[in-house]
Parts: structure tokens; sequence; C-alpha cells
């Protein structure tokens, strides 16, 4: 099985577009699987493709309506 492509969180903040703060939100409520770097134990890294899926446009349609 290959090794997925792991990138920095800030990378990852910088792709999406968000705030470091707010990247850090999303890894405490659990949509990214972080893993660390055996190099550097203080970075924090996660997969390209699994930020690639969350980055996917949802139709407005499919969106949740909390009322």
């Amino acid at each position: 099985m290959a090794e997925p492509e792991l990138i920095p969180l800030m990378e990852a903040a910088k792709r999406l577009r968000v705030s470091r703060m707010t990247m850090n939100r999303l890894v405490r409520e659990g949509r990214f699987t972080i893993y660390s770097n055996p190099l550097d134990r203080r970075q924090r890294l996660i997969s390209a493709k699994e930020l690639a899926e969350v980055a996917k446009p949802v139709p407005e349609s499919e969106l949740k309506i909390a009322a």
C-alpha cells in the first residue's frame, strides 16, 4: 500500500484559504486525521487526499439548514 502524501498543517490552511486558527479548529472537531512528522514531532501533517475531499464544493441544496 502506498504511503499517503502528507502536507504540513499550515500548507493545508493555505490550500483551503483559511486561517491557522480555523484549521486548528477543524482538526479539533475531528475533520482530519493528523500525523506527526517523524523528523520533527512538533510538525503536524494531514493527508493531501483527505484535504482535497473536504475542499470539494457542495451544492446548496445538499446543505443542512439549522432551524
